[in-house]
């Protein structure tokens, strides 16, 4: 008897979800929602770069997604971020000067590709928040880099 009211229970149901589908959720706010798509597709292009031991120079392989985080920049009303990073070898101001420096030359890249300079906020923490353990080459490396946070 348990069997048959179950299965009855389960197919009424089905039967009510069948007849009365749910109405497709629209956003509050269209272009808000858009915005948001696409600044999470901006963020996707590059999270974290990351450079060579005591050098602020953009490694090649990040050019192409920068020209690509220009363009959506330029379409669009953002605001980009450029932290600085350095991993801990070395004195602690020059960490410091080395985080500004890969953080200003990122920015001026993007500049030089069209993006508003008052679009852009540079801000160097030097060793100060590694993502990793500056005990092993592979901690160091992954501390070495500029993280870009689009708003």
């Amino acid at each position: 008897m348990k069997t048959i009211l179950i299965t009855t229970s389960m197919a009424a149901l089905l039967l009510a979800a069948t007849l009365n589908p749910a109405k497709k959720v629209v956003p509050a706010n269209p272009v808000a929602s858009t915005k948001s798509m696409k600044r999470a597709a901006i963020a996707a292009l590059i999270k974290n770069m990351e450079y060579d031991n005591d050098r602020s120079l953009v490694r090649s392989k990040y050019y192409a997604n920068l020209d690509q985080l220009a363009a959506a920049v330029k379409s669009e009303d953002f605001t980009i971020s450029l932290k600085g990073h350095a991993d801990s070898v070395g004195r602690y101001k020059y960490n410091w000067m080395l985080s500004d420096k890969r953080a200003l030359i990122v920015k001026n890249y993007l500049v030089r590709k069209g993006v508003k300079a008052d679009k852009i906020v540079t801000t160097p923490y030097g060793s100060t928040i590694p993502v990793a353990s500056n005990k092993t080459e592979e901690g160091r490396q992954r501390n070495r880099r500029v993280e870009i946070t689009v708003q």
